[in-house]
């Protein structure tokens, strides 16, 4: 577990650090300094990209982390998989810019607003979606070579700090918004370079065209692979993606506006997936090993140790954003004060996903992995239905509750399977806790009185959770596997410091 806490908490830790600055810009900057249109079209534009890259990868994110044993060998430079990671990238991404270019006057006609944004601008779609394919593709290479918090800082923390800079730039000196949107592109394409940067500083960037290797038997298996995988990389994306996408496409001409609203309000709920995916990040290699060489013992307790730390971190992070929700939204304009609600519908879902620990990550990893690709492929039709019909009738706050229906489903029938088909499960008694724990301060702490300034309030509110949060867990013995992990990393410094 070591190697597992130690790069997953400096991935939390990155990722926070970036949601900082997230919240600056999205809470802060974007909506005062751009019109709500433009803002909602940078979010627009974004989730087109990021499933428009996730289909044209073709599942090799979760393919190459999952075959890289095979490959494994430095002295060969990996039998050439880079170099023919990076040919498959050119053609995909060559693909899906011929696509894109011929549905951008479709794209036009179902995004159109009053200002005709798209219109003018969705051709940035095509370095996005190739920016976001290569990224994608580097970044499985990286995590593949255990390296996961590199690809992490440049994503998290490098590509908010420069949308910080550019946003602070427009509101100091405002330039044409087409001049601004291609920076804001650019920024994507900066960042795939830093990634390529880092592999080539640490020695990883190397082709090893010469010495390829991959075997017809071995090819066969990678292409069944990635296909029944594809699903389940896009749905990872879908979610949040596909709510602005269809909120743009079903609610008129106030589109752009109101996915500018969803996606402030998402921002916030989203929050609580940060520790989740940092985990997953650096657990699925570990877990491809351990299927590797039948390692179930390992599995199980990556697995259930891994349940507690989510749900330990993100019921805590639920409970900061839910005492403070009213406080945050007094910081916007006053157009956005509906969308709190969609926060915390969004907080909830992905509270209730952390339960599913790496429940995804062992499946995928194992030879069950066509189950992932079925449950993803039933989670993509239940969001989708569920958006359609849920947005047409309650607006921004039926696309929260598509992505909660969504989530628990799917996630409550793959705990169930990998009771039925491996014997693991991540729950124990003591983790009854959490529902009622939750719910109880959750209902409570909000009606305490503070001051009414919400600079003020939103920090009193969090030290208050914080004080009554981590004792009462700490009593029920749900603290353990933190400090055990704490104590670990102190003992490790002292031995290093004495010697």
């Amino acid at each position: 577990m070591g190697i597992v806490a130690r790069q997953a908490t400096f991935n939390t830790l990155l990722a926070y650090l970036g949601i900082a600055l997230g919240f600056v810009n999205v809470v802060l900057l974007y909506p005062k300094v751009l019109a709500a249109e433009q803002f909602g079209l940078t979010r627009l534009l974004l989730s087109i990209a990021t499933i428009a890259a996730q289909l044209a990868q073709l599942g090799a994110e979760n393919t190459v982390v999952r075959y890289f044993p095979y490959f494994r060998d430095s002295e060969r430079q990996h039998k050439g998989l880079l170099g023919m990671l990076l040919l498959f990238g050119l053609v995909v991404a060559l693909v899906a810019a011929l696509v894109l270019g011929l549905l951008h006057g479709t794209f036009s006609a179902v995004f159109a607003d009053r200002s005709s944004l798209f219109g003018a601008h969705g051709w940035l779609l095509l370095p996005l979606v190739g920016s976001e394919i290569f990224f994608i593709l580097l970044r499985s290479y990286s995590r593949s070579l255990r390296r996961t918090v590199q690809p992490t800082f440049i994503r998290e923390f490098v590509l908010r700090a420069l949308q910080t800079a550019l946003i602070a730039v427009q509101a100091w000196k405002p330039m044409p918004f087409g001049r601004f949107m291609l920076l804001y592109t650019a920024m994507f394409l900066v960042c795939t370079l830093l990634l390529v940067a880092d592999l080539h500083r640490a020695g990883h960037f190397k082709l090893g065209w010469q010495q390829r290797w991959l075997p017809r038997r071995l090819r066969r298996s990678i292409i069944i692979y990635s296909g029944f995988t594809l699903s389940a990389s896009v749905a990872g994306m879908v979610l949040g993606n596909m709510d602005q996408i269809m909120i743009g496409a079903l609610l008129g001409k106030e589109a752009l506006v109101q996915v500018a609203h969803y996606a402030v309000a998402f921002y916030f709920g989203s929050v609580i997936a940060a520790p989740g995916r940092a985990l997953l990040q650096v657990a699925t290699p570990l877990l491809a090993d351990a299927w590797k060489h039948g390692d179930r013992a390992r599995i199980a307790m990556l697995y259930e140790r891994s349940t507690a730390v989510q749900l330990l971190i993100s019921s805590f992070l639920f409970l900061l954003m839910w005492t403070g929700l009213d406080d945050l939204f007094e910081l916007l304009s006053s157009e956005y004060a509906g969308a709190s609600d969609v926060a915390l519908v969004i907080g909830l879902a992905y509270l209730l996903n952390s339960a599913n620990g790496l429940a995804s990550g062992i499946i995928s990893m194992s030879r069950s992995y066509r189950l992932d690709a079925w449950s993803s492929i039933g989670m993509l039709v239940i969001n989708g239905l569920a958006n359609f019909f849920l947005i047409r009738s309650m607006g921004i706050i039926g696309a929260a509750y598509a992505t909660l229906v969504s989530l628990v489903v799917v996630n409550v029938y793959r705990i169930w399977f990998l009771r039925q088909r491996y014997g693991l499960w991540p729950f124990g008694l003591r983790l009854l806790v959490f529902p009622f724990s939750v719910g109880l301060m959750g209902a409570t702490l909000p009606w305490l009185p503070l001051t009414g300034d919400p600079w003020l309030d939103i920090p009193l509110r969090a030290a208050i959770v914080t004080v009554v949060f981590w004792p009462v867990m700490h009593v029920f013995g749900l603290t353990r596997d933190v400090v055990a992990f704490l104590t670990e990393r102190l003992e490790r410094k002292a031995v290093k410091s004495a010697l």
